[in-house]
């Protein structure tokens, strides 16, 4: 009797364990699969090439709201100088680490962008590439946000072929770091310069894109060549260090045009410290990378993964236009 109730209550220790077991595994697997719908990683790291120029400022400002709006959170991460490559590909690697959802990226070295994207591909995390339109070789991107950055050197040439058809211009160019970036813009440029007999590219000169070096490379050329009236810098940035050093040297009626758009300069167009700048709308690109972000992060496919910004030139007679 002893023994049969003995065999009775290990029967129903064990249904019941197994029991347990199955609900336990059952629970843990549901309330794990819950967790993952209900928290996802919601994390999206925007790594731009570096935070001191005010375009990306532009472009991180408006990739927060919009990831605000639908709903993530943005880990800005940036190397000091434009040029630490070594340290974007760190900012990388670290957001790899992290796991986070998907990873914005721009640099101006093709070689950094093509690793990076390696890395990102090789974890399996989408890749949005943001202020371009060049493919990444070899790799996997899911979008491209930006603006064609060779119709924009291209469109300079056409202001000052048309706008300045009755004046002889006389250019310098303010480059920046070697890469696919100068030699869209300042390519664009010289090509569609070829169509307007009043430019004449004179002078060329490396500034990083920093406007202390465009003013420094501007005050320079100037020196060496003065029959220059024309200060082309690819970014904004430089075309204002070279506004600073014609006012240093005095100089009258000297142009001076960028690429960006940035909200400083539109003040300075507006002021007649600059005479131009290729509106490019950073903040419109920061928000329309979170959003193709989105899309990869819910596995939407693309028709077109070239998400073009367009552009125009702004001077001081649509500037009120643009000027927040």
């Amino acid at each position: 009797m002893r023994n049969q109730w003995i065999k009775k209550a290990v029967v129903l220790l064990t249904v019941a364990a197994v029991g347990f077991g199955v609900t336990g595994c059952g629970g843990q697997a549901s309330d794990s699969t819950q967790a993952t719908k209900a928290v996802p990683n919601k994390t999206i790291a925007f790594i731009p090439p570096t935070m001191v120029s005010a375009f990306y400022e532009q472009t991180i400002t408006g990739a927060k709201q919009k990831a605000k709006e639908l709903g993530y959170e943005v880990s800005v991460t940036a190397p000091q100088k434009e040029d630490d490559y070594e340290g974007l590909l760190k900012n990388v690697e670290d957001a790899i680490t992290k796991k986070v959802a998907a990873i914005a990226i721009c640099t101006t070295d093709d070689k950094t962008m093509a690793i990076a994207v390696q890395k990102a591909n090789a974890a399996k995390i989408p890749v949005i590439v943001f202020n371009s339109q060049d493919e990444v070789q070899g790799t996997t991107v899911y979008s491209y946000v930006g603006y064609n950055q060779k119709k924009a050197g291209e469109s300079v040439a056409e202001y000052l072929g048309t706008k300045y058809k009755d004046r002889q211009c006389n250019v310098a160019i303010l480059e920046g770091l070697p890469g696919v970036f100068t030699a869209n813009r300042g390519g664009g440029f010289e090509e569609a310069a070829k169509n307007y007999s009043n430019i004449k590219i004179v002078a060329k000169q490396a500034a990083n894109w920093e406007r202390e070096k465009g003013m420094n490379a501007a005050t320079n050329m100037y020196q060496a060549n003065n029959v220059i009236n024309v200060f082309y810098g690819l970014s904004d940035e430089m075309a204002l260090g070279a506004a600073q050093a014609a006012k240093s040297l005095g100089l009258k009626d000297i142009i001076t045009i960028g690429i960006d758009g940035n909200p400083n300069t539109l003040s300075d167009i507006k002021a007649g410290i600059c005479t131009a700048s290729v509106y490019t709308n950073p903040f419109k690109i920061g928000e329309e990378t979170i959003v193709d972000c989105d899309k990869a992060i819910k596995g939407e496919k693309l028709e077109n993964i070239m998400h073009e910004i367009k552009t125009l030139i702004v001077d001081k007679d649509n500037v009120d236009q643009y000027l927040k």
